[in-house]
């Protein structure tokens, strides 16, 4: 069964209720923070969606403290404004795929 974490302040539940309607299994979280603590803490997932505007730790720095932890599944990067410097921004910090 794929594990999903959910690393968005604001949408966070409504995701969560749309993958597990397709049967993904997630776990969510609020803010960038928590998101690394999980990781640090040995938690591990098959798929990472973060949003790139978060409370505590934004989403670029997020994705940059778990990737240098050396994970390595998938990571889409979402954000509801959006330009090409977003989109470059989010590649460069270590996600997979990002989409607005």
């Amino acid at each position: 069964m794929m594990i999903t974490l959910v690393v968005d302040g604001i949408m966070t539940h409504r995701v969560q209720g749309l993958l597990r309607s397709y049967g993904v299994q997630t776990l969510g979280v609020d803010n960038g923070r928590d998101a690394v603590d999980l990781i640090a803490f040995g938690v591990k997932f098959d798929l990472i969606i973060i949003e790139k505007t978060l409370p505590v730790l934004n989403g670029l720095d997020v994705t940059r403290q778990i990737r240098e932890m050396g994970v390595r599944c998938k990571m889409l990067g979402v954000t509801a404004c959006s330009g090409e410097s977003e989109r470059q921004a989010f590649l460069a910090a270590g996600v997979d795929v990002f989409i607005e």
